[in-house]
């Protein structure tokens, strides 16, 4: 290894070959002899080699052992410079001096990201030098190739200045030469490990952030370090341990022991869309807004709470809380939809005269049998960060799940993204076929949701059938870091395959590195839902439980628009749907993007109103409020539209005389308003919802989410502080 050869290495140069003959050359010095001269002392042990000559190849034999071992510790060192070394392509041994023949490009040292940790974190795929061969046959030693090594700033550093050592020096000036090596080589070792320190420092990895990558011993080695030489570690035996997110939060995704400005999670994305207003009646007796049945910040909230936080106020959406809960409303046997009003007083009212009206819109519901076939295209996120919490072990256990629910007829296509996006399946029924591309999935790379996402649509759209269900599905984090990154950026192509037929469905998972904002704004202009997945059962409500409705759409551009009566209803406010709201004179305009609603599902609407004074009792034929409904059937180029009326007659004299739909959805909407930090709860106490919530669960005896929401409020309430309310009044 002469200086020139050091310096090629360091700099990603492709090393010359030996000169030739060389191992011939060596193999005639130092082998044959000393065959000769254990061949001679078989049968005459008094024949010796001349003293001088064997002195000679003894020393010969030992500098060439000495410069093999050195060579082997430069390039041990060397391998351990770098978070993430990259191996060479072809075979994992060759010859010593068989390198590339091209140069490669060395890329300056840079902070990895997060959603790239799983690159950085991985152990290396291909056989260290630790594990290489090295024995001699033929007298010829034998080592894995070297790696291209990514050098940054300090490798001026590296390079040694005097490791050229002269063939031509005498025997005697051998042990002087191996001795500086020796001397230049540790100085070599001092400068890597100094690299190495600055690197990993750049990197600011936590041991915990490692934990699901390194066996126990490793973490342990490296628990008082401020960060983990992941390559060396790695090679203890690297073992994956699957998060819970039931259990326990995930470690910090910025590095460090905790994330910044005392956030629960790093790298999360909500959008704040305010809070609905009183509205006086006398000047605008009409509501409207497109309805939806997205369940997605509900669950996200909940992964909170479990976590033992307060969700941050904006990740609130009251309408996902509400929409979260089956309420028993009646599906309609011929026609799509049937519609629900009821009304009680307000137990959280200021005054006497509030009161909570219910809208209700059941959707028909459809046997699997007699829904279409459907062609599926799941898009599915392979980043490094969908590593953390085995999301993609949780997304491939559900999609196993799904399996054993599809039809024969059923066609799936399967789509993943990392720094690239990959067409891995084509739409097919062959359900081994698809067993076996989901057991290929594993997490690496950035995430280009944008090239995903197009080739998703693109293969969906060439798969097509009008006669059959079009959908892609997509399941991420949501965290897009390659290509373009905005939800904006991305409606306009979505749009424009919705428009074709093919639906979109958007279901998030895990926390920290999470986009609500992108997940949910994706589902809501590709005319889908979105949902979040914290746990299995979760996933297995929505792929599974409910899955005709997830895929089967019977109503497009959904409209709700409520009428109130100004001589009854002093003022009106609609709680949540802020991101919904629809002008009024275009409820009737069929260009208006509105929502969707599934084969089985429902959607609910909560009004606070304020009636006047003089209403009377005894007109109890009045008319209090009118629910629309318009929405175009799947199929049809016309819009439908049906109405339902609310009378006087309709509001329950109390609350506690009110019908459980109702009493459960004030409950659910005061938890959500106080949780948002909203104006008109801005005197909530949790502490009553929950003493309301344990009085009525038993009338939803075996509903496993109305107790679950009672544990919830229980959380939240021994969570909640002081928080300002948002005053959006």
């Amino acid at each position: 290894m002469t200086q020139s050869n050091v310096e090629r290495l360091l700099t990603g140069q492709s090393v010359p070959r030996p000169p030739e003959g060389l191992a011939e050359r060596i193999k005639e010095e130092i082998p044959d002899p000393l065959e000769a001269g254990a061949a001679s002392r078989e049968h005459d042990p008094v024949v010796r080699m001349p003293q001088r000559q064997q002195r000679r190849h003894w020393q010969l034999a030992a500098a060439a052992v000495i410069v093999v071992a050195l060579t082997a510790a430069v390039t041990w060192q060397l391998r351990n410079l770098g978070p993430d070394p990259r191996v060479l392509e072809g075979s994992g041994e060759r010859a010593l001096g068989q390198t590339t023949s091209e140069p490669q490009a060395t890329p300056p040292a840079r902070v990895t990201t997060g959603d790239e940790l799983d690159q950085v974190a991985s152990p290396v795929e291909k056989t260290s030098l630790d594990d290489a061969d090295v024995t001699r046959p033929g007298g010829k030693s034998q080592l894995m190739e070297e790696p291209e090594i990514e050098v940054g700033a300090g490798a001026q550093a590296l390079r040694p200045q005097s490791l050229e050592r002269d063939k031509n020096l005498p025997t005697s000036r051998q042990r002087e030469v191996n001795e500086q090596l020796v001397a230049e080589q540790r100085s070599v070792k001092d400068d890597a490990r100094a690299v190495k320190d600055e690197k990993k420092s750049e990197l600011r990895l936590d041991p915990r952030e490692v934990a699901g990558r390194l066996s126990a011993d490793a973490l342990s080695a490296t628990s008082q370090a401020p960060a983990v030489a992941l390559p060396t570690a790695a090679k203890r035996g690297a073992v994956r341990v699957d998060f819970d997110p039931e259990q326990a939060a995930p470690p910090p995704s910025t590095g460090g022991t905790a994330e910044p400005n005392d956030q629960p999670y790093g790298d999360v994305f909500f959008r704040s869309y305010g809070v609905n207003p009183f509205i006086d009646t006398e000047d605008d007796p009409l509501s409207t807004f497109g309805l939806e049945v997205d369940t997605g910040s509900y669950t996200v909230v909940r992964r909170y709470l479990r976590d033992g936080h307060l969700p941050p106020h904006e990740a609130v959406r009251v309408e996902e809380f509400l929409n979260a809960f089956d309420y028993g409303d009646t599906p309609p046997r011929r026609d799509d939809f049937a519609l629900t009003a009821e009304g009680a007083p307000s137990p959280f009212g200021e005054g006497q005269r509030y009161y909570l009206l219910r809208f209700g819109v059941a959707a028909r519901q459809v046997a699997a049998e007699d829904r279409p076939a459907a062609v599926l295209v799941f898009v599915v996120d392979t980043s490094g960060s969908m590593n953390r919490e085995n999301r993609l072990g949780v997304v491939k256990k559900a999609l196993y799940e799904l399996l054993e629910h599809l039809r024969s007829d059923d066609r799936v296509g399967l789509v993943v993204y990392g720094s690239r996006g990959e067409v891995l399946l084509e739409p097919t029924s062959d359900h081994e076929a698809i067993r076996s591309a989901l057991g290929r999935l594993h997490a690496s790379g950035s995430t280009n949701a944008e090239e995903g996402l197009v080739l998703a649509y693109e293969l969906a759209d060439r798969f097509r059938d009008d006669e059959t269900i079009n959908r892609v599905i997509l399941c991420s984090d949501g965290v897009a870091n390659v290509g373009r990154t905005g939800p904006e950026s991305l409606l306009g192509r979505i749009e424009r395959y919705a428009d074709r037929g093919v639906e979109l469905t958007a279901v998030g998972f895990g926390m920290g590195n999470y986009n609500d904002v992108l997940m949910e704004q994706l589902a809501d202009t590709g005319n889908g839902r979105y949902a979040y997945v914290d746990a299995l059962p979760e996933a297995r409500r929505i792929f599974v439980e409910e899955l005709t409705g997830t895929l089967l759409t019977l109503a497009f551009d959904a409209k709700a628009q409520v009428e109130f009566n100004p001589d009854v209803v002093a003022r009106y406010r609609l709680l949540g749907y802020e991101n919904r709201d629809i002008a009024d004179e275009r409820f009737r305009d069929p260009t208006v993007d509105a929502g969707e609603i599934g084969a089985g599902h429902s959607v609910t609407a909560l009004y606070e109103i304020k009636l006047h004074p003089d209403v009377a009792r005894a007109t109890t034929s009045r008319n209090v409020a009118t629910l629309r409904l318009r929405y175009r059937p799947v199929g049809a180029d016309e819009a439908v539209e049906v109405e339902r009326p609310l009378e006087l007659r309709d509001l329950a004299p109390s609350w506690d005389s009110a019908g459980p739909s109702l009493r459960l959805a004030t409950l659910v909407a005061e938890y959500a308003e106080i949780l948002k930090g909203s104006y008109w709860a801005r005197s909530g106490d949790l502490r009553e919802v929950l003493r309301r919530a344990q009085t009525l669960s038993p009338e939803f005896a075996g509903d496993a989410r109305v107790a679950d929401f009672v544990s919830l409020v229980a959380a939240a309430a021994d969570l909640h502080g002081e928080r300002e309310p948002v005053d959006d009044e």
